[in-house]
């Protein structure tokens, strides 16, 4: 018979059951609540903690994450900061589009830049609510050949969700941006 896994979602955090199956490494799986597909790879693993309840004879199963995803819900839209040209940008649920600043760019946030390493349409940050997680925001590329593009000291690959954390690193071509999200009292952390 198949072992039942808890597993969490990498994008969401929340809680899923699956069958254990052999070669369940090598596949993807799709969150019913974010509808995210990542590698299975990707998903923390639950582990069962079994507590005693003031009621003799019955415990209780609760299940906690062995890593957490976000440190919590985030219930305020981030914003991209480009310090070194004095730039800001509220970013918006829905996809925003980051890329240089040119005539024929549908990028809604663009960036002056020197020369033209940076695509018009360079990176995707993506901004999904969750009920009850608050917003979600995840960086990829929004196509296949662009100049190389890090997040913290970590390459970004097409293909890549990567889910931003406040004061995050995003090392444009020609610039570098940081990542931020504004405190509940509208301050800023």
């Amino acid at each position: 018979m198949n072992e039942i896994l808890k597993i969490g979602c990498p994008v969401c955090g929340s809680v899923l059951s699956v069958k254990n199956q052999p070669g369940i490494e090598s596949k993807s799986v799709t969150c019913p609540i974010c509808k995210n597909k990542s590698p299975f790879s990707a998903f923390k693993r639950i582990v069962n903690k079994e507590e005693k309840t003031e009621y003799p004879d019955k415990e209780k199963t609760s299940y906690s994450e062995e890593t957490q995803v976000n440190g919590g819900p985030n219930y305020t839209l981030g914003k991209l900061l480009v310090p070194s040209l004095h730039l800001s940008f509220q970013l918006k649920p829905g996809k925003n589009i980051i890329g240089r600043k040119a005539s024929a760019s549908s990028a809604t946030c663009q960036i002056p830049c020197e020369t033209k390493r940076m695509s018009r349409e360079h990176l995707v940050i993506e901004i999904k609510k969750i009920p009850g997680k608050g917003f979600v925001h995840c960086a990829s590329l929004y196509k296949e050949k662009v100049n190389a593009t890090f997040i913290g000291q970590n390459k970004l690959e097409f293909g890549d969700c990567i889910v931003l954390n406040h004061r995050d690193i995003i090392r444009l071509p020609d610039v570098e941006a940081r990542f931020e999200i504004p405190d509940e009292e509208g301050t800023d952390i």
